[in-house]
């Protein structure tokens, strides 16, 4: 027997949860836009996305986030440091190509330095993900050899019933399991059957481009520039990607006091690599491009044996100009190593 939560019982769940003390987060679609955000009752959820909009890294990795508070004295210089506010959290809904995201990235804010803030919210947060039914042209889960029915970074993994009625729950940690003792009488046994996962093709040979890539000959390739033609640097797909991580700091305020903050940035931008003597090593678009795809399928494996992409394809999907990771490993794939 399988136990069952019926989407009737999910108004109550939230209820519990947040008896609990928990701050409950889903999917949910405003207008045209739709995000991960707090709700009060199921009636907000909007389960029915292939994916929202934005995915659940900014929960854990906030877009601007103030560092340390500085005041300059006569004598001294004195400095407090912030720290996130404490909050239990369980995200309902998530997609696994999202939570697979997190785990790609955990490795990274663990390495040589452990970002406790990075750290203290992926502990106090249970993340329930919904195994997809439904996929788009532009969901490549199956190219990063992850599916959709993933449970890489899943606490819980629930799969949609045939009837769809309910789903199948699935607990996969000792945080998911807690976080359902809460509900546990709303569940119930049971034998019906999960409907099928949705049908994601494989966009492109993975490890034919890794091949590629790995090739020192390649790294100034003709391709770098053809293929970034028509990236006007806008870096929407770095926001909007669940593992992109990259950040600088800015200081806000005046000659004597305010406050350093971690924003993110993006290797899109002109700037991001511009030394103060005025020279850019990576002066085109083409360089920065060629950066972003190496740094997911080249650097970042080489260091932590993971690509640095989960496969939610939200850089193709909004992209103004109709380009992403997705037809630039779609061409790669095809040349030879």
């Amino acid at each position: 027997m399988t136990r069952i939560l019926l989407s009737d019982k999910l108004d109550n769940c939230v209820a519990r949860w947040r008896k609990a003390g928990l701050t409950v987060i889903g999917p949910v679609k405003k207008e045209t836009f739709s995000s991960y955000a707090t709700v009060e009752n199921a009636a907000e959820f909007d389960l029915g996305l292939v994916m929202p909009d934005r995915s659940i890294k900014g929960l854990f990795f906030p877009q601007t986030e103030p560092m340390v508070h500085y005041s300059i004295k006569k004598q001294a210089i004195e400095t407090r440091d912030f720290t996130p506010p404490s909050e239990k959290r369980i995200i309902f809904g998530a997609r696994p190509c999202d939570a697979s995201g997190l785990a790609i990235d955990d490795p990274l804010f663990g390495w040589d330095y452990k970002d406790d803030f990075w750290f203290q919210r992926r502990n106090e947060t249970v993340i329930v993900t919904i195994a997809c039914t439904k996929a788009d042209d532009f969901c490549m889960c199956t190219s990063l050899k992850l599916a959709p029915d993933s449970t890489k970074g899943s606490d819980i993994l629930l799969r949609p019933l045939q009837n769809n009625r309910g789903w199948q729950v699935e607990e996969l940690t000792d945080r998911g399991r807690e976080a359902f003792k809460e509900i546990a009488d709303l569940l119930q046994d049971g034998s019906e059957p999960a409907a099928a996962v949705a049908v994601v093709p494989e966009k492109f040979n993975l490890d034919a481009c890794v091949a590629w890539l790995q090739n020192p000959e390649n790294f100034d390739s003709t391709f770098w520039k053809e293929i970034s033609m028509r990236c006007i640097g806008c870096a929407s797909c770095t926001f909007l990607c669940p593992t992109c991580h990259c950040f600088d700091f800015q200081d806000e305020g005046d000659t004597f006091t305010g406050i350093r903050r971690k924003n993110w940035d993006s290797c899109s931008f002109a700037l991001f690599t511009m030394h103060t003597s005025g020279h850019n090593p990576r002066a085109t678009q083409s360089a920065r491009w060629r950066q972003r795809i190496m740094h997911k399928f080249n650097y970042f494996p080489g260091k932590f044996n993971v690509n640095s992409c989960s496969g939610c394809g939200r850089c193709s999907r909004q992209c103004p100009v109709d380009m992403g990771i997705t037809e630039t490993l779609q061409a790669i794939s095809t040349l030879q190593p």
